[in-house]
């Protein structure tokens, strides 16, 4: 074999798989990255995280707009994170929960800083991340998140400018409800599937009885959700 077939075998091509479309959108930055910069998913992470602290500083000294570009760069940061794990196969479960622990803190600290600058209540700033981590908590089981947490916050702003309104009060209010919602939802979603598990595991159980000639016992009767999403 020639050199060149030897270094090809010794250092494969690489390929780009962008399994969503935000990966397509970012795939430059993407790869610079990873494979300019060296970055891993958990860097890359932090570095957001970092970057959504600036924000909520920003937010605090009262100077709105600047604030929301810097929280703006700080999502882009952070979809570049996922695009990594994605595309070059580096996610982790510990990646995953250091992701979601970085915007659960950012998200407080944005809340906050927005009701130290007067733009919303205290009540539903920490009410809206309440929320926020009641859907975080279900969201391993339900896989049921709505998402859209920090973007309310330009349709706050758009809002505040447009008509002179508390904009970001606003936003939040539909943060804390939206998430709420999600949360009821999610449970039910979670007790369904653990409840159609618990069945399954039942008839299972049931035919081996059949097989082996024991007479059925009494069934149960359906539960109220197991009627409900027949």
């Amino acid at each position: 074999m020639s050199n060149g077939t030897l270094n090809n075998k010794a250092i494969p091509e690489l390929t780009y798989r962008m399994p969503t479309p935000s990966d397509k959108i970012l795939g430059g930055l993407i790869r610079v990255a990873h494979e300019k910069l060296g970055l891993t998913p958990n860097q890359i992470s932090t570095i957001g995280f970092a970057i959504g602290l600036v924000s909520a500083g920003v937010f605090a000294a009262g100077h709105i707009l600047p604030g929301l570009l810097v929280m703006a760069l700080c999502q882009v940061v952070d979809g570049v994170d996922g695009g990594v794990a994605r595309v070059y196969n580096l996610g982790t479960e510990q990646g995953k929960r250091l992701d979601t622990l970085y915007d659960r803190l950012n998200e407080l600290a944005i809340f906050l800083a927005l009701a130290y600058a007067g733009q919303v209540t205290w009540l539903i700033a920490i009410l809206a991340f309440v929320a926020i981590l009641l859907v975080t908590a279900v969201e391993p089981l339900s896989k049921f998140d709505p998402g859209f947490k920090r973007f309310m916050l330009y349709f706050g702003y758009l809002l505040s400018i447009l008509f002179s309104i508390r904009g970001f009060q606003i936003a939040l209010n539909v943060v804390f409800f939206a998430n709420l919602t999600a949360f009821a939802v999610g449970t039910i979603m979670v007790d369904y599937r653990l409840q159609a598990k618990i069945d399954d595991q039942e008839i299972i159980r049931r035919e081996r009885e059949l097989a082996m000639g024991l007479p059925p016992p009494p069934q149960d009767p359906p539960s109220l959700l197991s009627r409900i999403f027949a």
